[in-house]
């Protein structure tokens, strides 16, 4: 395999679990990024010994590799925002934990969470105390935790910085451009690859008045958009970068689904687009 590996989110698929491993498989991607199977509001599924082994044998049997896990559920909580020290940062402790456990026993190098939508000076500081958290639980276990956020190339480095390299990136494409906090070619340039885990990469068409956002822009195949995509490649390409490209299509969105299309002939459309933009690089 070369140097750029190609990965889809398992929420990018209608069904979880071993369906999904299947799909991503049928589709051409070489790896996946799990979900949390509803993290604490279903006791923590990813815990549990079957499921884990059912994981486990779906992904060798289609030889896709398990990439990471993704805090699905505690994004959707936003927990991670709350005060440690309350009933539902303590909740979103928890859910760190078993994620880096869960990572640890299936032999998952990375569990993603998102640092997101940071209103004001306390939850800034409520998410930085959650991250210095994730990391020294991680360093004991042997994950690596990567975050995605919403935040400009300043405050990028700034929260970075102190962490000492523990700290890597998952750097959504889309993200700065739905929330206007930069150029995303730009900003992979100056991040350069040691302090990027993994890309996110998704697309969206901008809205009749020519902005991005999550209400009013639909979300398009890869290339078909106004994100920056192909940008985004070569930027990507001129840093070096080496390992996981993540799709996080949602290929179940009606607005993909038309003309005989279904969730495999989408997904497969945008390994296509992968592999096209990427070449033998």
């Amino acid at each position: 395999m070369g140097k750029i590996k190609f990965g889809v989110c398992e929420f990018s698929f209608p069904y979880w679990g071993p369906q999904a491993i299947q799909m991503a498989h049928e589709a051409g991607f070489s790896g996946i990024q799990l979900a949390d199977g509803g993290g604490s509001m279903y006791s923590y599924p990813l815990n549990n010994k079957w499921i884990q082994e059912s994981y486990l044998e779906s992904a060798a049997k289609y030889n896709i590799t398990l990439q990471s896990i993704h805090l699905y559920t505690l994004v959707r909580q936003g927990f991670i925002r709350s005060s440690p020290r309350g009933a539902d940062g303590k909740e979103g402790m928890e859910s760190i934990r078993m994620g880096i456990i869960a990572a640890s026993e299936m032999r998952i190098p990375t569990v993603m969470i998102e640092g997101m939508r940071m209103y004001g000076a306390a939850q800034h500081q409520h998410v930085l105390d959650m991250y210095k958290y994730a990391v020294k639980v991680a360093d004991d276990y042997g994950v690596q935790i990567a975050m995605e956020t919403d935040m400009t190339m300043e405050k990028h480095f700034e929260f970075l910085n102190q962490f000492d390299g523990k700290l890597k990136l998952c750097f959504d494409t889309h993200n700065p451009v739905m929330y206007g906090t930069g150029y995303p070619p730009d900003m992979i340039r100056e991040l350069g690859k040691e302090r990027i885990d993994h890309f996110h990469m998704k697309e969206s068409q901008p809205d009749a008045e020519g902005f991005v956002t999550k209400e009013t822009a639909p979300i398009v195949l890869l290339g078909q958009g106004g994100t920056f995509f192909r940008e985004s490649v070569r930027a990507i390409k001129d840093i070096g970068y080496e390992g996981w490209i993540i799709s996080e299509t949602f290929y179940t969105r009606p607005n993909l689904n038309v003309n005989g299309e279904d969730y495999i002939s989408l997904a497969r459309k945008d390994v296509e687009t992968l592999k096209a933009a990427f070449g033998e690089y």
